[in-house]
């Protein structure tokens, strides 16, 4: 959690050693945000709650991480790939009963494929259930080892529902968009099992917002939406070049961002090279999403990018949602048809319907 101290500090829960410290937030309390005046922070890792312990840099947490665990060998240095992280665009209206949810919540809720149209993620007909998509994605032929959920309720009309994602949240690591437009609302992310809460830019006003997120915790991972420019929820906001904005999220502290190309999203056309053209250079692990497709993912690698987000329901996840046949049998043998007397003249009615 560096930055809200500092850009140089580093917090590590004093239990465990974990960097994801945050604020602890005031839930149902008499004022919404941080409890600044306590300065009480929790532990996602382990649930601790006191103050961390602060480092000059992530390695030196990382190796007193390490510690905690009884390992005392420095972490050798490997070089690592870029990351594929599938798209998942949930779907919960009409909302489900809670008794239902308790039950089966990965089965009652519906992954889509997704549009940008008319200001607004727009659901396709294309959908399936949570629990079929991830038995595909997370299956030993896929093997993904994250997702990157979006929340269109909450996108799209301010209802998020942290019921379903909460459940959804414990089958598998999560960067959850949950549509926050205040930074206090993108922060209740953090009340769920997510692994990293993303901030969109076309729900938030203006880059004050994420000024204001990174102050309360850094390990927020803002997201540029990009149609031609910056989409923001305000749009009298006038900072929409994307090379500017990137370039201010870097001076605010922030180390990573993605990058979401709305025209492309769910149509598989593969990233815009203007796109990459304007990203090169950047002084941050961006993550590029729309059109992508697995594939993508190694040629953004090789142009030094830190990972993809691939699109919904790409050619190879449908091959693995195919339910497959039943197998036949190859020495079955059919039973003789049994013999049946001929019937008696006149009992069988012609063509006139009279016997």
């Amino acid at each position: 959690m560096p930055g809200r101290f500092g850009p140089t500090d580093f917090a590590a829960c004093a239990r465990c050693g974990s960097g994801q410290v945050h604020p602890k937030l005031l839930v149902m309390g008499p004022i919404a945000g941080v409890d600044s005046d306590s300065r009480s922070y929790v532990c996602h890792a382990c649930g601790y709650e006191g103050l961390p312990i602060f480092f000059d840099t992530e390695a030196g947490r990382a190796q007193f991480e390490r510690e905690k665990k009884g390992i005392w060998e420095a972490e050798p240095a490997t070089k690592k790939g870029p990351v594929s992280i599938p798209i998942l665009p949930i779907q919960t209206d009409p909302l489900v009963d809670i008794k239902v949810l308790d039950l089966l919540p990965w089965r009652v809720v519906a992954v889509t494929g997704v549009r940008w149209d008319a200001g607004g993620l727009t659901p396709t007909g294309y959908r399936v259930s949570f629990q079929e998509y991830w038995d595909a994605i997370g299956g030993p032929r896929y093997n993904a080892s994250r997702i990157y959920m979006l929340d269109l309720a909450g996108i799209n009309r301010a209802n998020p529902n942290f019921e379903v994602t909460r459940h959804l949240g414990k089958r598998c690591d999560v960067w959850l968009d949950s549509g926050g437009r205040e930074p206090e609302e993108v922060m209740d992310g953090y009340m769920l099992d997510v692994e990293r809460v993303v901030a969109g830019s076309k729900t938030l006003a203006s880059l004050d917002s994420f000024a204001v997120l990174y102050a309360l915790s850094s390990e927020v991972l803002p997201c540029l939406d990009w149609d031609g420019r910056v989409v923001w929820r305000e749009p009298r906001e006038t900072l929409v070049e994307l090379h500017d904005v990137a370039k201010a999220l870097r001076g605010i502290g922030f180390s990573a961002m993605c990058v979401m190309d709305l025209r492309r999203l769910g149509s598989e056309l593969g990233p815009d090279p203007a796109l990459l053209s304007l990203l090169e250079g950047l002084d941050l692990d961006v993550y590029v999403g729309g059109g992508l497709q697995e594939s993508d993912v190694i040629r953004l690698g090789e142009r030094g990018f830190a990972g993809g987000l691939v699109d919904p329901f790409t050619p190879v996840i449908r091959d693995l949602l195919k339910t497959p046949k039943p197998e036949v049998p190859t020495e079955a043998i059919a039973p003789a048809p049994a013999p049946r007397p001929a019937p008696a003249p006149r009992t069988v009615p012609d063509s006139t319907g009279l016997p």
